[in-house]
């Protein structure tokens, strides 16, 4: 009971959002002409004609911001530059072709149509023809999902954890049960599960955390999140998996670095905990549970506690 009311505290002190895919970096390749291909279907699998493919030169990270017209903005404030005054839709058997790039350079693909949640991809062309593959697009009440998401998005980042909820669902009802890797769904699913975590809910966001890690296997935050939900259940293996696999993501996240040391501690592990716990306060030296959790596992672990710091 009081291992599952320290994880209780730390969650509350702690609400971490982490979301948006990292963007691949290219190597400049002269001005070898390239283009960009795939196929567009709906979530039921069916091929979408005329979707509007619109590509752009990115002046910043794509983020989590939705520009007024429909997709997602992600610039930061800054402009972006669309490669071609020519507009290119997808065929009637949904397959699409953007010519009129250039290899080993870093664009942003939009895919737009009345009716259907935009999508977006960020990506550096490394050869003349690159395969996007199949980009599915949700059919559904785009402008629900858009006020819902908008909403709920700016509730969480004002601290308004109790407002995000409702609106951050409509999003999440739009989609289905459509697991798409679309950043509206990415972000409800994210938002929903730390902030059912930060009011003592676990059950509640472990749906939409699990669902998350289906989508993005490879998601921190969802990671992180989930193996918080399976600490405060008392599965603590998976607790422990959780952590660690988000770690190999994120390697340097001072929270994620902190339960860790945490939930080893807590099963009898503290030598083990002890460098998980020193690399977290090195990288937040001014978190006082880490300092604390430290100091108690020194003491646990005795005459071994000159423990080497984790490997790199």
């Amino acid at each position: 009971m009081r291992f599952q009311w320290l994880f209780v505290v730390v969650l509350i002190l702690v609400v971490a959002l982490s979301v948006g895919p990292s963007v691949a970096s290219g190597t400049q390749q002269g001005n070898r002409p390239a283009l960009v291909q795939g196929k567009i279907v709906d979530q039921y699998g069916e091929p979408i004609p005329s979707v509007l493919i619109v590509v752009e030169y990115p002046d910043a990270d794509s983020g989590a911001s939705l520009a007024a017209g429909g997709g997602f903005d992600g610039t930061g404030g800054k402009t972006s530059k669309k490669v071609s005054q020519r507009n290119f839709y997808s065929k009637e058997d949904g397959t699409f072709s953007h010519p009129e790039l250039i290899a080993g350079t870093q664009y942003r693909v939009r895919f737009e149509k009345e009716g259907y949640v935009p999508n977006e991809r960020v990506l550096v062309l490394e050869i003349a023809a690159n395969e996007m593959g199949t980009i599915i697009m949700v059919s559904g009440n785009v402008e629900k999902a858009r006020a819902g998401y908008e909403k709920g998005f700016a509730a969480y980042q004002s601290g308004d954890l109790q407002g995000a909820i409702e609106p951050m669902k409509e999003v999440v009802e739009v989609f289905g049960d459509s697991d798409v890797s679309d950043q509206m769904l990415v972000v409800a699913l994210s938002v929903l599960g730390q902030v059912y975590l930060a009011q003592q809910q676990p059950a509640e966001a472990r749906g939409f955390l699990e669902r998350l890690q289906s989508i993005e296997p490879d998601n921190a935050s969802a990671l992180r999140g989930l193996g918080s939900v399976y600490a405060m259940g008392g599965e603590m293996p998976r607790a422990i998996e959780s952590f660690e696999r988000s770690l190999q993501v994120e390697p340097d996240h001072a929270n994620a670095l902190f339960m860790l040391g945490m939930a080893l501690h807590f099963t009898g592990q503290a030598c083990e905990a002890i460098p998980h716990l020193r690399a977290s306060i090195e990288i937040d030296p001014n978190y006082p549970p880490a300092q604390e959790r430290l100091s108690l596992a020194l003491n646990d672990c005795g005459a071994d506690a000159a423990t080497p710091r984790r490997d790199d």
